[in-house]
């Protein structure tokens, strides 16, 4: 369904949640305004928790709704703004509700324990060694259930042949823990047995919506240097 009154974004360029919408609207080919959010200043503002009490990103504002939290966010534009020729959810049922299990495990799951283990700081004590270990290998369990969801579908893509909310939902979260584990934790998930996930991470770059929205290696490392030293994923709930 077609929707010609205008959209404005309000994100953040950092912000993982808020590039999923951002790359929702870009593979929808919907019209938008982009405002960008200074996290710790702008969202703290009378006018903007006026938009969000939450005070986070994303946030569109479409005529006189306002919508947030990315996952919905997501769902709204598709409901909107999808027709025939670009929708990013399946058509029936028992596929949006396969793809709907899917997107809620990647905050559930892969985003709680790849940013855990990226904020474990190891040491020689046994525990800490121990810890570790677990953490990574329920890491490597989940990348691994991942890799048979795709593998299920036929890929390229999480739902099959076309891209859905579900890869719009991984994807901001793979592109910062496969720099951030590569050089924190000696963590490659490309050196990985995960042949359609690795497939998925390579066809999933080369999207035009992805290379507009994508972050850069320096960017990330520079970021979540800081984030680390004080324990932010810990801080805000997305690590244990």
């Amino acid at each position: 369904m077609s929707n010609t009154t205008s959209i404005l974004f309000y994100a953040n360029r950092n912000c993982p949640y808020a590039q999923r919408s951002w790359l929702t609207l870009l593979e929808l080919k919907v019209d938008f305004e982009y405002q960008e959010i200074e996290l710790g200043k702008d969202n703290k503002t009378d006018w903007f928790l006026e938009l969000n009490p939450n005070g986070t990103v994303p946030v569109i504002k479409h005529g006189d709704t306002v919508i947030y939290e990315s996952l919905v966010v997501n769902e709204y534009l598709c409901e909107v703004f999808g027709d025939d020729k670009v929708n990013l959810m399946p058509n029936d049922p028992a596929g949006r509700s396969r793809a709907r299990i899917l997107i809620n495990r990647c905050d559930s799951k892969f985003v709680k324990l790849s940013y855990s283990y990226l904020s474990h700081k190891r040491t020689a004590e046994e525990d800490s060694v121990v810890k570790d270990n677990q953490l990574r290998t329920q890491l490597e369990d989940e990348l691994r259930f991942l890799d048979n969801a795709i593998s299920s579908t036929g890929g390229p893509y999480f739902m099959g042949k076309t891209v859905s909310l579900v890869d719009t939902a991984y994807m901001p979260f793979f592109e910062r823990m496969s720099v951030a584990l590569a050089h924190w934790k000696d963590f490659d998930i490309k050196n990985l047995s995960l042949p359609h996930l690795n497939t998925w991470l390579e066809v999933m770059s080369n999207r035009e919506a992805y290379q507009k929205t994508r972050m850069s290696l320096e960017r990330i490392v520079e970021l979540y240097s800081r984030f680390l030293n004080v324990d932010y994923f810990k801080r805000v709930g997305i690590a244990q």
